[in-house]
């Protein structure tokens, strides 16, 4: 069918503390990042794609694991060869270094099939007759940005390079639209286009302040722009263009619970442009439980706690004071075995003290306020909780 297949936010390499398999190190969560991702080539493969792009963020950092890099190759990059599709890899902004260091998606230049972009780019090619033009904006960090506008020989206060590095982008992107004499315009790139949909509630932000970001008037006038970097597929509208973001391979965040996760899959000849493909996701069960001293502690929890079969639970439990030590947390424990991994949040809810000062002793507890201290306003701030407790269960529970 000659399609475009295009896949954004993988992220392989990521790390989860859960499910870990003693002989390679892996958490099993990693495997429903990765089967997607492969199922995604395989998609390819079964309907005759001309390409495959991965549109920003292949792996979760700059250099990962060989493991990491051995299972893209053995499972997207040479079977997708084997099938003549070409694949190109834009950096996004986990797999783009600062400056000229290789990174870990440079692994993959020596194949003739594979094309890696790190900087602005414009390609052509033939699909069914149609040529096709692609502009390519892999993302760049402020610095590289600012390398750009100093390559124009300009002189640009330093103050002025992120709104300058703004126009200058955007020209540059103008320019090359109205360059390309092609049937079809293509604009691929790893941005936050500002007014896109983020989630809420996320430990790991996409977005982070001060990060350089797309305006929408810098989105020229093209058939279609697909864009990496958020993780919820959605599609929005700029200057009569379509805008669509594939969105992540996989759920990845806790923010991401609800949002579904797949593909885009792009049909330059036919009249339906593109479409999504849905992917298949673990399922992420939040449980929000309120105990008060009217209740049975135990089981007013064991009563909230659906089936979990294979899910990723989060249980949060709002309790009133004195009440923890009344419940049979081995039963909650029990209820919960059969989730593929879960973690149970304890929120005390402390009475008025008149004339003294409450204590407590729980070392979990202690860590939460230790950071709510210290790192309240911490982009990561959920990470290094989630972390800390699992080094806490870790040492709790050595024999």
């Amino acid at each position: 069918m000659n399609e475009i297949i295009v896949v954004g936010d993988v992220h392989e390499g990521v790390n989860f503390g859960f499910q870990i398999d003693p002989e390679t190190g892996l958490s099993k969560r990693v495997f429903d990042i990765h089967n997607n991702f492969a199922k995604a080539a395989q998609f390819a493969i079964d309907h005759g794609a001309k390409l495959f792009i991965i549109v920003g963020d292949l792996f979760d950092r700059t250099h990962v694991s060989p493991t990491f890099r051995e299972l893209v190759r053995r499972d997207v990059i040479e079977p997708l060869a084997r099938a003549n599709i070409k694949v190109w890899i834009l950096a996004g902004n986990h797999d783009q270094p600062h400056g000229n260091r290789g990174t870990s998606i440079d692994d993959f230049r020596g194949y003739p099939h594979v094309s890696v972009y790190r900087k602005p780019a414009v390609e052509r090619f033939e699909v069914d007759g149609k040529v096709i033009g692609c502009i390519i904006i892999p993302y760049m960090h402020p610095a590289d940005i600012a390398g750009l506008v100093g390559e124009s020989n300009r002189e640009i206060p330093q103050e002025q390079l992120f709104s300058q590095g703004q126009e200058f982008l955007k020209q540059w992107i103008h320019d090359r639209s109205d360059e390309l004499n092609t049937d079809f315009k293509l604009l691929l790139a790893h941005y936050y286009v500002e007014g896109a949909k983020l989630g809420e509630g996320l430990a790991y932000p996409e977005v982070l302040p001060g990060e350089f970001s797309f305006r929408k008037d810098m989105v020229p006038a093209v058939d279609l722009a697909v864009f990496g970097h958020i993780h919820f597929h959605q599609v929005m509208h700029a200057q009569g263009t379509e805008i669509v973001y594939t969105g992540a391979v996989e759920r990845i965040d806790w923010g991401e619970k609800d949002d579904k996760k797949g593909f885009v899959v792009i049909s330059p000849s036919e009249q339906e442009k593109w479409r999504f493909v849905e992917l298949p996701t673990r399922d992420m069960l939040k449980i929000n439980v309120e105990v008060t001293a009217h209740d049975d502690p135990t089981l007013k929890i064991l009563d909230a706690i659906p089936d979990v079969t294979d899910k990723l639970v989060r249980l949060e439990i709002e309790i009133d004071e004195g009440l923890r030590g009344k419940v049979a947390e081995y039963k909650i424990a029990e209820r919960l075995n059969g989730a593929f991994n879960y973690d149970v949040h304890w929120h005390e809810k402390s009475g008025e003290k008149v004339g003294f000062t409450s204590y407590t002793m729980d070392p979990f507890e202690l860590l939460r306020k230790f950071i709510d201290s210290n790192y309240q306003t911490h982009p990561k701030r959920e990470k290094l909780l989630e972390e800390g407790r699992a080094a806490l269960k870790e040492v709790l529970h050595a024999e």
